[in-house]
């Protein structure tokens, strides 16, 4: 008799169980959105829309409908005929609302406020349409019987439902995203942001032709818009237009030539770090012109003393680091510092004209700043260097923290 070896099963890596935690989380922040919700809602949603068809038919006329029993419509025909209509559960929005609602925390929530009015408006449409809905069953109830009631809300009512709840859901993403002349690409994938060719890689999109560029461009009138000018305070705009204003990235930067370019970066970061720091981060990213970005490391070293606001103010710092610790420092001259001999005599020897200006294809000398050469690695001349222990026969760990001081030695008693 054998037996046949008993396989483990295999462990699931770290970066899998990080990635399914939180789809685990979604999924389960949506059903509890429903079950608690439709515990929650069902009932007070049903009575009130029952009340809302009774008044709609009361005002058609007084004599159709009688909305006394909460969740019930009582509908009078003309033969003394009496059909009590009964909102039940399928019969309410709940569900569509629900649904819109846990869709919106799970997948939509990293919009925010543009989020939450892109759910209100669908909310307000779903539960009109499902009372329009209610209102003309009842209509039919009352004009052919209690058969025609259910054959409308049956079989007419759930094809209605189901379009309601998907207008519903593509009104919330209409409003929910943000418009044409705002977004990164378009339906296409032409870009509408108007990106510079100079910052141009690999899957970001294609251009935007000018004719499209030149209809994007108009300005038109949003509620936004009006909001900040006539009903928010002053305090409460001028702080949602920083922070708007630190999350957008400014493609205008692009387009300028090299030297504008550094004193524009050089203009952003005197306003502080945080202020544009989108704009920053992107300039960090795809420019690759070496001046301009000498300007942003020695503008953010500059500015060292701020505090740090968010995350990019973060990458700004470490990029920074990185750029100034990696540069090459120059070779002595015996002319002096880089750049001539240092009078500015305005004879145009540094590349540029009598007026100050410059040409922008001159070539431009960079101060780099020099590194210091670590303790102990200069030696005498005409000695060999020593030889560096291998890996393999060091037993000091490998470690990039700072080398601690040593104690200080301890109080001899007198």
């Amino acid at each position: 008799m054998t037996t046949a070896p008993a396989v483990g099963r295999r462990r699931l890596s770290r970066g899998t169980t990080q990635r399914l935690l939180p789809v685990l989380f979604d999924l389960a922040l949506a059903a509890v959105i429903c079950v608690v919700g439709f515990a929650t809602l069902s009932g007070p949603l049903q009575v009130l829309e029952a009340r809302a068809v009774a008044l709609v038919l009361g005002w058609l006329d007084p004599t159709w409908s009688s909305g006394v029993l909460p969740g019930h419509v009582l509908l009078f025909r003309g033969d003394d005929e009496i059909i009590d209509a009964v909102v039940t559960a399928s019969c309410s929005s709940v569900l569509s609302v629900l649904g819109l609602v846990a869709l919106t925390a799970v997948i939509l929530r990293g919009r925010k406020l543009h989020a939450l009015g892109g759910l209100v408006v669908a909310v307000a449409a779903v539960v009109a349409l499902n009372h329009g809905r209610l209102l003309l069953s009842a209509l039919a109830g009352l004009h052919w019987g209690e058969g025609a009631l259910v054959l409308f809300h049956d079989w007419v009512g759930t094809l209605w439902n189901l379009v309601a709840t998907l207008g519903g859901f593509l009104v919330m993403v209409w409003v929910t995203l943000p418009a044409a002349e705002r977004a990164e690409q378009d339906v296409d994938g032409r870009h509408t942001a108007r990106r510079p060719d100079s910052w141009a890689r690999p899957g970001l999109g294609y251009r935007a032709t000018e004719e499209v560029e030149a209809a994007v461009r108009r300005r038109r009138t949003t509620v936004t818009g009006l909001l900040h000018r006539h009903v928010l305070p002053r305090r409460v705009s001028a702080r949602l237009a920083a922070r708007r204003e630190a999350a957008r990235v400014d493609y205008r930067l692009g387009h300028l030539p090299a030297l504008r370019r550094a004193e524009r970066v050089r203009q952003l970061a005197a306003d502080g770090l945080g202020a544009h720091s989108a704009s920053l981060v992107a300039v960090a990213t795809y420019d690759v012109d070496p001046l301009v970005l000498d300007a942003l490391a020695d503008a953010v070293a500059a500015r060292q003393w701020e505090p740090v606001t968010d995350h990019r103010v973060t990458a700004l710092r470490l990029w920074a680091r990185g750029w100034l610790l990696a540069r090459p420092v120059p070779p002595a001259t015996p002319h002096g510092p880089v750049g001539g001999d240092g009078s500015d005599d305005g004879s145009g020897d540094d590349g540029s004209g009598g007026d100050g200006s410059r040409d922008d294809g001159a070539a431009v000398a960079v101060a780099r700043i020099p590194v210091p050469p670590a303790p102990g690695a200069t030696r005498p001349p005409g000695t060999a260097p020593a030889r560096r222990p291998s890996a393999s026969r060091s037993t000091a760990p490998h470690s990039f923290a700072r080398p601690s001081t040593p104690p200080p030695p301890p109080e001899t008693p007198r």
